[in-house]
């Protein structure tokens, strides 16, 4: 049935914005590191020299009085890197774009997060020039729809992957440099946002860089290089420097520690990884989320807490099914939870509702703390004693690898690390969960 009744500019753009979806969907990105630089002189030789071309041709558009030498090299160092975050991108086996923001409100709200020099009207006037001089392509702009939103997506052009000569280049060729900031806040939206420092901030950046600087020092690596397959798609790259994250504009919710390449692999790697050289052992606990719960409200902790919803010998994937539907609901904004998803009723003998229900009666203080944002603030519990666990080790010269509640140290440190997680975990709550480790085998 035709009808003449006018669409609303903003419906048509919506139609339009999500008939392409499935194409932006489709390309894996990484955000753009505005820290990154390149440690091979043969690279930053091609980056100089390509560099050196796009600062000529954007500063003979001032044929009266040229930018001055501080001015030049502002924009000499934004494209510098934008181009290295680009060839990063290009040393990943899967299609990988960099998301940029164009926007001057967005790239204000970051600016803690950015070199200095990075100004939001320099940082477009050099994408704008590097697009013009046929270096880099934006292969999807940005657009904000309900429910969904993505930063626009650059990638080199086969001219610009020419000439910096891409196919010489790995992951080893590039590192981050120490001043970007390791204390990092992001709003309800999930975007980086600005804030200011206090002493506890302070504070926590400072223990955050003696973990840093241990990390730095040490040698961590894996029995064979890493495959394709032993990567996750978040992988960038041998980068040993940690950060901590809060969210919601809030450094009372999360804190974790992100950063670790050890953190962006299949979890059937970490166990060949070395510490200077030597083997190692993971450790975590056993249920952290329900052992706090239990722990908070005076009641015992088996040794595996999930154990309350599914028994003692449940298949794995079932027990993933109660930690999942645990956590949601923890998490969960409004009350509800679609967890657990393809729940299947003919194995397990019931509806995934029926399975909702067992878990909010092995934790009856759940209800209580549903929209609480009681997730977050376990994270924030959890980092918090991840943080006093890699001091204790790293005050003493080892380096300590963390996985959010759980850490790789050297396989000789095994007992003094469950230990120490153990006396960590009950000086805050009154008693320790058990500790799970996981020994060292040969990467095959």
């Amino acid at each position: 049935m035709m009808t003449d009744e006018p669409k609303s500019a903003l419906a048509l753009k919506a139609q339009a914005m999500a008939a392409k979806l499935p194409n932006q969907l489709g390309d894996h990105s990484w955000a753009f590191e505005p820290y990154l630089v390149v440690s091979n002189p043969e690279a930053q030789n091609l980056l100089d020299l390509l560099m050196d071309d796009v600062c000529a041709a954007w500063t003979a558009t001032f044929p009266k009085r040229k930018p001055s030498t501080s001015t030049q090299q502002k924009f000499w160092d934004c494209g510098s890197a934008i181009l290295v975050n680009l060839m990063r991108a290009e040393c990943n086996r899967w299609p990988t774009t960099i998301g940029m923001y164009r926007s001057k409100g967005a790239l204000d709200r970051e600016r803690r997060y950015r070199p200095k020099f990075m100004t939001a009207d320099r940082f477009r006037t050099v994408q704008d020039w590097l697009i013009k001089c046929g270096h880099i392509d934006m292969v999807q702009s940005d657009f904000n729809l309900p429910g969904y939103s993505q930063t626009s997506r650059f990638a080199l052009t086969k001219e610009g992957a020419r000439e910096l000569q891409i196919d010489d280049w790995t992951f080893a060729d590039f590192t981050v440099d120490r001043g970007r900031e390791s204390i990092r806040l992001k709003d309800l939206n999930d975007r980086l946002c600005g804030y200011g420092d206090t002493p506890e901030t302070v504070a926590m950046r400072e223990r955050l860089d003696e973990i840093n600087a241990k990390l730095d020092a040490a040698d961590i690596e894996t029995t064979r290089p890493l495959s394709i397959h032993d990567r996750k798609p978040e992988y960038q790259g041998l980068k040993v420097r940690l950060h901590r994250v809060f969210n919601r504009g809030n450094f009372s919710y999360g804190g974790r520690f992100y950063g670790g390449w050890w953190q962006n692999v299949k979890s059937r790697v970490r166990p060949a990884i070395m510490i200077d050289e030597q083997h190692t052992i993971e450790a975590d606990f056993s249920g952290f989320n329900p052992a706090v719960m239990l722990a908070e409200t005076g009641q015992p902790i088996p040794k595996d807490p999930y154990s309350l919803v599914v028994g003692m010998d449940a298949p794995d994937d079932l027990r993933d099914h109660a930690k999942a539907t645990l956590a949601a609901l923890l998490n969960t904004k409004t009350g509800a939870t679609e967890e657990p998803r393809n729940f299947d009723r003919a194995r397990w003998g019931m509806t995934a509702e029926d399975f909702r229900a067992k878990v909010l009666d092995a934790f009856p203080m759940v209800p209580a703390l549903l929209a609480t944002d009681k997730g977050m603030k376990l994270q924030r519990l959890e980092s918090d004693l991840a943080e006093a666990v890699m001091l204790h080790f790293v005050r003493q010269g080892h380096a300590i690898l963390p996985i959010h509640d759980a850490f790789i140290v050297q396989a000789h440190l095994e007992r003094e690390l469950v230990e120490v997680m153990k006396d960590t975990f009950r000086a805050r709550l009154g008693q320790a969960p058990h500790v799970k480790v996981s020994r060292s085998y040969a990467l095959r």
